[in-house]
């Protein structure tokens, strides 16, 4: 039984102050305890496939990046309209029935430049020019795409490395190959302002950047301070 005598007159607030204190306390040892850093290894490849010194990307733009960690590669955008403009927007196609989850998508229902606008017609083309020196890009899966998410950062993003993808703000929502399994008219994408998947119609035009290689491990969400 509490001595109602011995607390303070106003003793709502000081059970509020109370409570307030020790989840200050909580939170600042907790994140100190549980937060695990996570820095972005990556080599910055020109459109040859050479390696660039990452020095002064206006001097020097680099095309691609290789993730050391995942052992993916992946494309740069342009903040210059062209085939790879950071703003070009494409809807999900791909009418392989073996690749597509039941649903081929839309043809050329985005706004780009250089390229038909739908994901098939823009990985054909950039397989065709051999971007960094290869063909066999194609549309992330939603775990691939989850890798280049730092989850350190919050809205309103970018939440993709900028020291390695130096493109024009704001951020992007990009496609992923994964079709939603309940309904094949949809897909999985990522949005880079909130740094969270989400899914969207494939008739809807949404940003493409695309990838290539077997990645050795992929995860949900990175962090960093670089």
């Amino acid at each position: 039984m509490i001595n109602k005598s011995i607390l303070p007159k106003n003793s709502n607030s000081f059970y509020i102050s109370i409570a307030l204190l020790l989840l200050c306390s909580w939170v600042i040892t907790g994140c100190d305890n549980t937060h695990t850093e996570y820095k972005f290894d990556m080599t910055r490849l020109n459109k040859d496939g050479s390696t660039n010194d990452g020095k002064d990307y206006t001097k020097q733009p680099w095309a691609c990046v290789r993730d050391n960690k995942t052992n993916l590669i992946w494309e740069v955008k342009k903040s210059e309209p062209g085939l790879r403009y950071a703003n070009n927007t494409y809807s999900w196609y791909d009418p392989d029935k073996n690749s597509n989850g039941g649903w081929a998508g839309k043809a050329n229902a985005g706004i780009c430049i250089g390229s038909d606008c739908d994901t098939q017609s823009y990985i054909n083309v950039i397989n065709a020019k051999k971007l960094c020196g290869f063909t066999d890009w194609h549309l992330p899966s939603r775990e691939e795409l989850s890798t280049l998410v730092d989850t350190s950062v919050f809205f309103p993003g970018p939440t993709i490395s900028t020291v390695f993808f130096p493109e024009p703000l704001p951020p992007g929502k990009y496609w992923t190959d994964t079709t939603f399994r309940i309904r094949h008219a949809g897909a999985w994408a990522w949005r880079f302002d909130y740094g969270n998947d989400f899914l969207s119609e494939k008739s809807e035009a949404l940003n493409v950047r695309l990838t290539r290689g077997i990645a050795n491990t992929v995860g949900e969400g990175q962090s960093t301070n670089q």
